[in-house]
């Protein structure tokens, strides 16, 4: 149990990059900005994706093994594709919102440059907008990640020795001759 809760806490780490990757702007660098959190959330995810596999496969006979690995294969696929899909309607809603009410505030203030000043001031405004869009999308993946584990501490219930392969069946029945038939060639 002392593992799953151990790789568990690559759910804390993974989210706690995630919020730290919010925090991006349009002035960041890649070194400041987007390094640190994505090493961070490399080293958080790693431990996760091998808890998944760990927790999906326990208790599952080993005739049954590769079509529980395929279901978890295709739940990570799913996932991500639907996640994506949520993240990237997140982040560009933000930033069109952005872009509005920027563009209201500029009409507002009488700002109506022309020429190279024009496009400046709307490279700008689409920067930080970007940016908040951005940063929203990982502020929001940041509280997926944060239920997923509240989930999985909430749902899984495997012991230590469910873990170990303790009592589990061997890979080949005691009747079967096949795997013997196998090795003789």
């Amino acid at each position: 149990m002392r593992q799953v809760l151990g790789d568990l806490g690559g759910g804390d780490v993974g989210s706690s990059a995630m919020f730290w990757l919010s925090r991006i702007t349009e002035h960041s660098s890649f070194a400041g900005g987007m390094l640190g959190p994505e090493l961070l959330l490399g080293a958080g995810l790693g431990p996760m994706f091998v808890l998944i596999f760990l927790v999906g496969l326990t208790k599952v006979k080993s005739g049954d093994a590769g079509v529980a690995a395929s279901l978890i294969n295709v739940g990570q696929q799913v996932g991500g594709a639907v996640g994506l899909a949520i993240l990237g309607t997140v982040a560009w809603s933000a930033v069109a919102s952005n872009l509005r009410s920027q563009a209201a505030a500029a009409a507002r203030a009488g700002v109506h440059p022309a020429g190279a000043s024009a496009a400046a001031l709307q490279a700008g405004m689409y920067r930080h907008a970007l940016a908040t869009g951005f940063s929203r999308a990982y502020l929001v993946s940041a509280g997926i990640m944060v239920l997923a584990v509240i989930i999985a501490l909430a749902l899984i219930r495997i012991r230590c020795q469910d873990l170990s392969g303790e009592g589990t069946e061997p890979m080949a029945p005691a009747g079967d001759t096949s795997a013997r038939r196998l090795r003789s060639w």
